[in-house]
């Protein structure tokens, strides 16, 4: 993994969370500007993804289907989110998706794990 990569990806999760938690404290509904938002961190995902694709097969180590498994995931889980907040109407369906950010900052944390423990060794 590219760090500066890995750390824009955490950077932009987390911002996106807090972002979205003060939307729902203001009980607001999830809008336009708000996918604005989760379309940035899934073309970061995406770009991680390309990344990985070039970098991964060179590499020694074991558990690239893990990684890329971890990796998928992470990039469905703001979409699915942010699916399921547009359906919900109340103030919860933005808080999912707020909490969607922060489910992928644990991802990434695992996915750096993954890379440094069993790929990049």
């Amino acid at each position: 993994m590219i760090e500066w990569l890995y750390l824009a990806v955490q950077g932009a999760a987390l911002a996106m969370s807090a972002w979205f938690f003060v939307e729902t404290a203001r009980s607001q509904r999830v809008a336009r500007r708000h996918f604005a938002g989760i379309a940035a961190l899934v073309a970061l995902l995406l770009v991680q993804l390309a990344v990985s694709i070039a970098i991964v097969p060179g590499e020694a180590g074991g558990g690239k289907a893990m990684f890329f498994s971890y990796l998928v995931t992470t990039i469905l889980v703001p979409v699915v989110a942010s699916f399921w907040g547009s359906i919900d109407r109340s103030r919860w369906g933005i808080g999912t998706v707020a909490a969607s950010g922060l489910v992928v900052a644990a991802l990434m944390l695992r996915l750096h794990q993954i890379w440094t423990v069993q790929i990049h060794v």
